[in-house]
């Protein structure tokens, strides 16, 4: 807790230092203050910086998007796995349902966006299951063999 504030007091008293620096530099007419032209057009559009913002919220939200889907689908492939070791019966009760069908229309840039999204999170979700085939593996066989002894012993 200390090294925070530490940090935080420093960067006020560089903030502090820089900004009586550049007062001190216009004071003695070191640094000359330019008037604002009248004149003034910028390079840049609005339109044009509009899509700049918009291209770097889409990425900003696909990164929250997903750091939150593959913490989620950590945590379901280890519960998937408790389930799968400890309680059966509920983990058949839980089935993916499949969902077909897309649309051939024209794609607007939400759209876009979101199937990236996906396509991305389908790639993580990949990387999580090979990280864990081998304990799935292992959980099914132990579940085959103690379905198999109880299937002996009725």
């Amino acid at each position: 807790m200390i090294i925070p504030i530490i940090i935080f007091l420093l960067a006020i008293i560089a903030a502090f230092g820089m900004l009586s620096f550049r007062a001190w530099e216009i004071r003695t007419n070191r640094l000359v203050v330019e008037e604002e032209k009248v004149g003034f057009t910028p390079e840049l559009s609005f339109r044009r910086i509009e899509k700049i913002m918009l291209y770097v919220a889409k990425h900003i939200v696909q990164w929250i998007v997903l750091s939150v889907v593959k913490l989620w689908f950590l945590i379901v492939t280890k519960t998937k796995i408790f389930l799968q070791s400890k309680w059966p019966k509920i983990h058949n009760f839980f089935k993916k349902k499949e969902v077909t069908g897309t649309d051939s229309r024209k794609i607007s840039f939400v759209e876009r966006a979101v199937m990236e999204s996906k396509i991305k999170i389908k790639k993580v979700k990949e990387k999580i299951k090979q990280d864990h085939a081998e304990e799935v593996k292992i959980l099914e066989e132990e579940i085959k063999e103690q379905e198999e002894k109880v299937d002996k012993i009725l």
